[in-house]
């Protein structure tokens, strides 16, 4: 039995999203340890998880780098505050996702997969927001001494 099929047989024991939906967001087409299926699934999910947090911790909490620094400068206190309050949505799944792996069974893992999957589509679109202001800032005029402080 390939993946797909293993897939869709536990879909419809736990009621999970479908394979192509789950597969365009998360790539779970890409999982080549089938023993614990659902198991890597989450994982999945967790991998695009810790890239949108990593991203928002460095406009909330920027490194001295020239990006971080142009980037965090751009959100004014209030968009930080829904960055702060949409990264506190991400840091739950991510650690319900750790509190499911200390016991782990199909079970708890469909949960978590259906209930993230089930806040996905809006968490999209919110975090999209984010990502386009910070790609945007790119195109605006500055020079180093702006980003940087530069004193050279």
């Amino acid at each position: 039995m390939g993946l797909k099929e293993k897939y869709q047989k536990l879909s419809k024991e736990h009621k999970l999203p479908s394979f192509e939906e789950l597969d365009k967001e998360f790539e779970i087409s890409k999982i080549e340890d089938e023993k614990f299926l659902l198991r890597e699934v989450r994982r999945k999910i967790i991998e695009k998880i810790e890239l949108y947090a990593k991203f928002l911790e460095e406009i909330l909490n920027p490194d001295t780098t020239i990006s971080n620094m142009h980037e965090a400068k751009i959100f004014n206190e209030e968009e930080r505050e829904r960055i702060f309050e949409f990264y506190k949505k991400l840091m739950y799944y991510d650690r319900l996702s750790i509190e499911v792996s200390i016991d782990e069974d199909d079970s708890k893992s469909s949960d978590y997969i259906t209930g993230f999957y089930k806040e996905w589509s809006e968490l999209k679109k919110e975090f999209s927001n984010f990502v386009k202001k910070a790609k945007e800032s790119w195109l605006k005029d500055s020079n180093i001494k702006q980003e940087s402080g530069y004193m050279g």
